[in-house]
């Protein structure tokens, strides 16, 4: 502490008062330095938690996941259902999502068995998955199925498959039944834990570490008939929702964020409809002058009551035409596809699958735009629907199999799944991209074939069929790699050759 010369003489006159001037000065240094460090912090802050007015009507609370969405979730899903009845872009955002997740269908590929196993397996499946026996409303396919889960995931949040088990009658003892989340019964809430230390939340029991046990269920749709609702184990059923924050159990609509947007577009949409409309009528008033002279004397049908095309017309001394100009809206294309824009994003498409307006998109522009949407539809497809339905329902199959005694019930046996081709942009050069990578060993041939949609043990068996084909008819197709003049010679089919000849 430096010290000036009123210190050195309170030194000497006073040294008690010179002890108290220095403490003093001593706390008042701390508290200077942690004002500054106090200042710093603040400038350090994150800007999104600035208060102040301009802030003041930004309501954000601090609540769990499951508490904002049970107490959103009715009213969401109302709202996205009825848009997806009733909204053109809702309809159309909804059926792409479906028809590029689930599309023709996610195929199984069984693994783990013998060939005897494999080959019984395979013909369960195609007698169980390609016909509607396995679903409970005998309506859909296994794939018809999948797009229905989709769709009502998609449109309302979340969707439940329930296990039902067949008779002895079934080629496979298995049937899927597809409910909407209005079948859970949110009425039974204890929201405290029970003496056998489990939790009843808004119709779904949980355990201590949080997994579900089972579902309160209504046995009919909750505004068709009554409300009666029975337990349900989680082994029967399968919950399909998209988690966007860890311990959620409900799920809400895709388009929850873009609702008012899409609201408010269709009716500033039905507005502009209804100005046009009354600027097509070209209503026409005839205003007469009150100092003219009396017409009432006139003849009959003089009066001006309709324009007709090629009409010519002498009005009345005093009487003269105004038409009525309605208001006209500048920038509305502009500001219809700026929602748009806005919408596709909340719904994860792309503007122009969206609208199918493909109007200044060029190549490299559209290329680039369906390789983001490829990524979601990926997403969708690798992080919900595969392993949280189709891995869940593989298992229910085997295990009906079992009963069935198509299969012992010592063999394990899995799948992986193939998602339908994605369609290329330029096919030549995407095929020519894809050989060279099988040939460089970055891409393997199987890895390839399930990109394009194929079942590599399948297009594998066809490819040998169509071999032993050509050479039964003794021809020599440039299809065949074997005969491919454009291919390079390999020296040792030009051995084999050599010796085949007499």
């Amino acid at each position: 502490m430096k010290r000036n010369l009123v210190d050195r003489v309170y030194e000497w006159f006073s040294p008690q008062e010179a002890i108290r001037r220095y403490h003093a000065r001593a706390v008042l240094h701390m508290v200077e330095k942690r004002y500054d460090e106090t200042v710093k912090r603040e400038k350090r802050r994150y800007d999104g938690a600035s208060k102040g007015r301009h802030y003041s009507d930004w309501h954000s609370p601090n609540l769990s996941v499951n508490q904002e969405v049970i107490a959103a979730l009715a009213t969401l899903r109302e709202r996205s259902r009825d848009l997806s009845r009733n909204n053109a872009y809702a309809i159309n955002g909804v059926r792409i999502l479906r028809n590029n997740v689930a599309g023709t269908g996610i195929i199984p590929t069984p693994k783990g068995g013998t060939k005897r196993q494999m080959k019984a397996i395979k013909e369960a499946w195609a007698a169980w998955a390609d016909k509607t026996n396995c679903d409970y409303d005998d309506m859909n396919t296994f794939y018809g199925v999948q797009a229905l889960v989709m769709k009502t995931v998609i449109e309302s949040g979340e969707c439940l498959i329930r296990r039902v088990r067949g008779t002895s009658k079934d080629a496979v003892p298995l049937r899927l039944q597809v409910l909407e989340g209005d079948f859970i019964d949110s009425s039974y809430h204890t929201g405290v834990w029970d003496t056998d230390e489990t939790i009843t939340f808004y119709g779904i029991k949980l355990d201590r570490r949080g997994r579900k046990l089972g579902y309160w269920l209504h046995k009919y749709h909750p505004s068709e008939v009554g409300s009666e609702s029975e337990f349900v184990p989680a082994s029967d059923i399968i919950h399909v929702y998209e988690v966007e924050r860890p311990g959620q159990i409900r799920g809400v609509p895709f388009s929850c964020g873009v609702m008012l947007r899409m609201k408010d577009l269709d009716d500033y949409e039905f507005t502009e409809r209804i100005r046009s409309k009354v600027a097509a009528a070209f209503a026409v008033f005839v205003k007469e002058d009150a100092a003219a002279e009396d017409t009432t004397a006139s003849t009959d049908g003089y009066d001006l009551e309709r324009i007709e095309p090629g009409m010519i017309k002498k009005l009345q001394p005093g009487q003269e035409i105004q038409v009525a100009q309605p208001p006209t809206t500048q920038g509305f294309g502009e500001f219809v596809r700026n929602n748009l824009r806005g919408i596709s994003a909340g719904f994860g498409t792309s503007y122009e699958a969206l609208t199918n307006d493909y109007t200044g998109v060029n190549f490299s522009s559209g290329r680039m735009g369906s390789m983001e949407f490829n990524r979601n539809i990926e997403h969708l497809q690798y992080n919900l629907i595969i392993p949280r339905f189709c891995d869940k329902v593989f298992p229910w199959f085997i295990e009906a199999c079992q009963l069935k005694g198509v299969i012992p019930y010592e063999a394990v046996i899995t799948a992986t799944w193939t998602p339908p081709r994605r369609q290329m942009i330029d096919p030549y050069k995407e095929i020519q991209a894809l050989k060279e990578g099988i040939r460089a060993g970055l891409y393997s041939w199987q890895e390839v074939s399930r990109m394009l949609g194929n079942v590599p043990d399948e297009l594998a068996e066809e490819l040998l069929q169509d071999k032993d084909m050509w050479d039964k008819l003794g021809l020599k197709p440039t299809s065949d790699a074997r005969f491919d003049s454009n291919r390079p010679p390999d020296p040792a089919e030009q051995e084999m050759l050599k010796d085949d000849k007499p």
